[in-house]
C-alpha cells in the first residue's frame, strides 16, 4: 500500500499496467503468490477449496499462458484443480484458435474457468458460448438494492436472476453471486438456488493472515452450534 495514496484498488492501476505492457507479468506474480498462500494455508490445516486469480487480457491473448500456469502449480506445489482463473472481459477479447486452443488445454488439465462481471460490460452470453466456462459470477448489477436504478416497468429482479441462473445450468456451469451486501440479497439468491456467494456481508477484503483468523473463527461458531 502506498504511503502516499493509501490502498489503491485494481480498477485504479490493472489498466495501467495493462497499457504498458507489465499486465501479464502482473498477473503471474499474483497467480504464484496466491497459489503458494494457498499451499501454506494446507500446511497449517486451512483447507480452502479453491482460489481465484483474475486473468487480464495480456495473459489471455500471451502465447505461453498454458506454460506459466503449470510453473506457477509446479512452483507452489498446488494441483490444478485448486486454481480458478476469472475472465475479466471489459473491452471484447480476440479469442483466435490458438488463443481458444490454449484456454481449452487449461480446462482439461482441470483449471476452473469462471466469466466474472457477467450482466455488466462484455461479459455476456456470446463469451459464454466460445469458453469452457465451469463458473459464472453475477455481477452485483443483477441483484436488486440501491444501486440499480430502473424503469417503472422493468423486469423484476428475481425473475431475471432465475433466467440466468437456468443458462449456467443448460452449460454446466455453477454460479457465484458476487456484490453481497444486504441480508436481503443473500436470502433471495438463496431462494432462487445460487450456491455461492461473496459480498462485504460476509467479510471486507483482508491480508492473509487476517483471513485465516476470520475462517478459524467462523469453523469455530459452527462447530460451537452443531455440538
Amino acid at each position: 500500500m502506498p504511503p502516499r495514496f493509501g490502498l489503491v484498488p485494481p480498477d485504479s492501476f490493472v489498466g495501467v499496467a495493462e497499457s504498458v505492457g507489465l499486465g501479464a507479468c502482473l498477473d503471474t506474480h499474483v497467480l504464484l503468490t496466491a497459489l503458494r498462500q494457498l499451499a501454506a494455508w494446507d500446511a497449517t490445516g486451512l483447507r480452502v477449496h479453491r482460489v481465484g486469480v483474475n486473468l487480464g487480457r495480456s495473459s489471455l491473448h500471451a502465447p505461453g499462458l498454458v506454460g506459466t500456469v503449470e510453473q506457477a502449480c509446479a512452483l507452489s506445489g498446488t494441483a490444478a484443480d485448486r486454481l480458478m482463473l476469472e475472465v475479466v472481459e471489459h473491452d471484447e477479447l480476440d479469442l483466435t484458435a490458438p488463443r481458444l486452443a490454449a484456454v481449452q488445454a487449461l480446462a482439461d488439465a482441470d483449471v476452473t474457468l469462471a466469466l466474472d462481471d457477467f450482466g455488466a460490460g462484455h461479459a455476456g452470453v456470446g463469451l459464454l458460448g466460445r469458453l469452457p466456462f465451469g463458473v459464472l459470477k453475477l455481477d452485483r448489477s443483477l441483484l436488486p438494492g440501491r444501486h440499480r436504478t430502473v424503469a417503472t416497468t422493468a423486469p423484476d429482479a428475481r425473475a431475471l436472476l432465475c433466467g440466468v441462473v437456468g443458462l449456467a445450468a443448460a452449460v454446466g456451469a455453477e454460479v457465484t453471486a458476487e456484490g453481497i451486501e444486504t441480508p436481503a440479497q443473500r436470502e433471495l439468491v438463496a431462494e432462487i438456488g445460487v450456491p455461492h456467494a461473496q459480498g462485504w456481508l460476509y467479510a471486507p477484503a483482508m491480508p492473509a493472515d487476517a483471513f485465516e483468523a476470520w475462517w478459524r473463527a467462523r469453523v469455530d461458531a459452527v462447530a460451537a452450534t452443531t455440538a
